[in-house]
C-alpha cells in the first residue's frame, strides 16, 4: 500500500501518533527496532502508551489503515521519530535510504539544546541528498492519565516552508502547532517545562520534610495553598520524581548552562535533592531482619514504566539488607541494575512482614494486604492501617 506516515519508535510518544494518524483515516506503519516491543503491544499489553486506545478500536485499526513491524523503514510521505534522544542518531539513519525530495521528517524526541543543530541535521545533510521538510515538535504526554482535551504542542521548522509543512500535518491530525521562530526555542521549551516540575517537586520534597519536624499535616498545607488562584501551581511531594523525561530534562538544563558558564544553582540543588530521595525513605525505616515487599516499582502510577524509577532504587537499597521483593501488576518481570531477575510477587498472608508501597496504581487496595503497610508514596513513610480479613 501507498503509506502516509510512517513511526519509528513505539514507545509513549510514538504508540499514541501512530493511533492518531491512523484515527485520522492515514495509512500508517509503526516501525520499533524491539520484535518483544511489537509483539507486547499487539498482545494488548498497556504500558508505554497502549493505553490510549481501547482493545476493540485497536483491532479495528490493525485491520485496516494500520501495521506494526520491525525491520527497514519503507518509503512514506511523512515520517515522525519518536525515539529516547540517545537513540536518535540511529533513527535518522534508519529513515535516511528512503527520504525522497519533499518529504517531512518530524523529530519527537526530547532533546537537550542544540543536538538538532548540532547532530541531527549535519547527520540528515550527510546522509542524504533528498531536499526534506526537516520539522521539531516535541510531544507533552502525561504517561498514565488520560488526555480528553487536545494539549498544544510547540514547533519549530528548519526553514519556514519546513515549519509550514509540518503545521499543516498536524493540524491534519487534529493537533494545535505553536510556532516558535527557531529550533533551539523549541528544544528549550521543552527541556524548561519538565525542569519546572523538577525543581517544584523538589521544593515540595523539601517542604514535607520541613513539615514533618513542624508536626504539620502536609496535605492540609497544599490544599490550603492551592486555593490561592494565581502564582502558585501545586505540585505534590513523592520518594523522588522518575521516568525518562522530568529528571532527564532537568539534567539536560544543568549541562547546557554548564557548556555556556552559566551557573544553574536553582536546578542543580533540585537535581540533588530528587537523587537523594529514595535513600531518605530507607533511611527512615528499621528493616534489618524483615521480610519486605515493595508495592509499585513503576516510576508513577498507571504506567509499566520503571526508568529511572524510586521504587526500583528503594528495592535495590533494601535488597543490600534485608530479604526484599516486589508486587506490581504493570511490571511482571523486572532486571535490577547488578543484573538480578525478579518477577512481581503476590501479596499474600505469610509471604511479607512489611509491605512499603511507593507507588499507588489506580485500584492498589493499600489497606488490604496482609501485612504491616507502610505508604512511602508521598516521599514520607507512614504506617496504614490495614483492615482485619
Amino acid at each position: 500500500m501507498d503509506i502516509d506516515v510512517v513511526v519509528v519508535g513505539l514507545g509513549c510518544t510514538g504508540l499514541p501518533m501512530v493511533v492518531a494518524a491512523a484515527r485520522a483515516g492515514l495509512k500508517v506503519v509503526g516501525v520499533d527496532g524491539s520484535e518483544a516491543r511489537v509483539a507486547e503491544i499487539l498482545a494488548g499489553e498497556t504500558g508505554f502508551g497502549r493505553a490510549t486506545v481501547s482493545e476493540h478500536e485497536f483491532s479495528a485499526l490493525l485491520a485496516g489503515p494500520l501495521r506494526l513491524r520491525t525491520g527497514p523503514v519503507p518509503q512514506s510521505h511523512v515520517h515522525l521519530l519518536c525515539v529516547p534522544s540517545r537513540d536518535l542518531p540511529n533513527a535518522v539513519d534508519m529513515v535516511t535510504d528512503s527520504l525522497r525530495d519533499g518529504d517531512l521528517v518530524i523529530v519527537q524526541s526530547t532533546c537537550p539544546p542544540g543536538m538538532m543543530d548540532d547532530v541531527v541535521i549535519p547527520r540528515f545533510t550527510r546522509r542524504t541528498d533528498a531536499r526534506i521538510h526537516l520539522v521539531y515538535s516535541p510531544v507533552r504526554v502525561d504517561p498514565g492519565r488520560k488526555q480528553d482535551a487536545v494539549v498544544p504542542r510547540v514547533i519549530a521548522g528548519a526553514t519556514p516552508d519546513c515549519l509550514s509543512a509540518g503545521m499543516r500535518f498536524l493540524r491534519e491530525l487534529g493537533e494545535q502547532p505553536v510556532p516558535v521562530g527557531s529550533i533551539r526555542t523549541a528544544e528549550l521549551a521543552k527541556v524548561f517545562e519538565n525542569t519546572f516540575r523538577l525543581v517544584n517537586i523538589s521544593l515540595a520534597n523539601e517542604l514535607a520534610a520541613l513539615c514533618r519536624e513542624s508536626d504539620v499535616d502536609i496535605a492540609e498545607l497544599l490544599d490550603a495553598v492551592s486555593t490561592k488562584p494565581y502564582g502558585f501551581v501545586r505540585h505534590d511531594p513523592g520518594p523522588g520524581a522518575g521516568g525518562d523525561c522530568v529528571p532527564v530534562c532537568a539534567e539536560f538544563f544543568a549541562s547546557a548552562a554548564r557548556r555556556r558558564g552559566i551557573p544553574a544553582r536553582t536546578v542543580e540543588a533540585a537535581i540533588a535533592v530528587n537523587d537523594t530521595m529514595p535513600t531518605n525513605v530507607v533511611r527512615h525505616l528499621s528493616l534489618r531482619g524483615q521480610r519486605v515487599i515493595v508495592a509499585g516499582v513503576a516510576y508513577k502510577p498507571g504506567v509499566a514504566d520503571v526508568r529511572r524509577s524510586a521504587g526500583v532504587r528503594i528495592l535495590e537499597e533494601l535488597r543490600a539488607e534485608t530479604e526484599a521483593g516486589y508486587h506490581d501488576p504493570h511490571v511482571p518481570n523486572l532486571r535490577l541494575s547488578d543484573g538480578t531477575e525478579l518477577r512481581s510477587r503476590p501479596i499474600e498472608p505469610g509471604v511479607a512482614d512489611l509491605v512499603l508501597v511507593v507507588t499507588k496504581h489506580p485500584g492498589m487496595d493499600v489497606g488490604g494486604f496482609e501485612a504491616a503497610v507502610v505508604d512511602c508514596s508521598t516521599g514520607i513513610p507512614s504506617f496504614v492501617e490495614v483492615r482485619d480479613a
